[in-house]
């Protein structure tokens, strides 16, 4: 799947989830307490984020493949999938934990603790760094009515690139590192955490990367989402065995290595994806 294919397809996607936020909005959500405002359909984490991996499946075929694990699995780290982006050089993973802006502008489950008290994006963290080539990342789901319009502009971008700023209404998909969500705890209003995030699609669009491929994408990643963070993750030349092993055929084969892969750094979704 070559660069302008995979960004048409993540540009779709981040426009289809903030249409459909838009649509649970204008549901009739009547409330029994005197006085109280319709807040519309709560579309939840887990709804958006089955949404984003069918369409990238959609989007991307036949350069994807998507496979689905055990939802218990996901308590067990804090994470909703991983995306791993493969050329014929190099991996680059996200582990991925997504959250969604509630009707009153923030997003309540940002700081959630788990049952043994730790912070789940302590374990996100944690879960990333023991996974070579693999980054930690919140995808925030916003729709419409999140505050005035406002333009996100590119911090590696220079105006000879011609890389014109993004409006912030016109997309629903929107990153942010998991170590900017843990220095900004306990934050969790929209405006608090607009400065640090970044376009989903931006990250596979970028027209300033120097290179193509796996590694572009790995540098406009450092360069935008991780920017202020001390991190030196690179892409690697082979991913972790978890990866390796259903990309390659050995799902079924291997099941019972599989759950023992899996086991304490599990996922909802594991999805690879094939670029140019």
């Amino acid at each position: 799947m070559n660069q302008a294919e995979l960004c048409d397809a993540f540009m779709r996607i981040s426009r289809g989830v903030r249409r459909w936020m838009g649509r649970a909005q204008r549901v009739s959500s009547p409330s029994l307490a005197k006085g109280a405002l319709p807040l519309g359909m709560t579309l939840r984490e887990t709804t958006l984020t089955d949404y984003v991996v069918l369409r990238l499946l959609e989007e991307c075929a036949p350069a994807v493949k998507v496979f689905t694990f055990p939802a218990h699995l996901e308590t067990q780290t804090g994470a909703d999938l991983e995306l791993w982006i493969a050329d014929r050089r190099a991996w680059l993973g996200l582990r991925i934990q997504c959250k969604v802006l509630s009707p009153g502008g923030r997003f309540e489950g940002l700081h959630y603790r788990l049952r043994n008290g730790a912070y789940q994006t302590d374990q996100l963290i944690q879960a990333a760094q023991n996974a070579p080539g693999c980054l930690p990342v919140y995808l925030l789901f916003v729709g419409p009515g999140a505050g005035p319009a406002t333009h996100w502009r590119c911090p590696s971008c220079r105006p000879v690139t011609r890389c014109p700023p993004t409006l912030h209404s016109a997309w629903g998909n929107w990153w942010i590192s998991a170590y900017k969500v843990r220095q900004l705890r306990p934050a969790k209003g929209l405006p608090s955490l607009r400065p640090n995030i970044v376009p989903w699609h931006c990250v596979v669009c970028c027209p300033a990367q120097r290179s193509s491929g796996v590694t572009g994408i790995s540098a406009t990643a450092l360069a935008t989402i991780f920017q202020d963070d001390d991190i030196h993750v690179q892409a690697v030349s082979r991913p972790p065995r978890y990866v390796i092993l259903p990309h390659e055929g050995q799902l079924s084969v291997a099941a019972e290595e599989l759950a023992q892969l899996l086991e304490g750094r599990g996922m909802r979704h594991l999805v690879v994806l094939d670029v140019e």
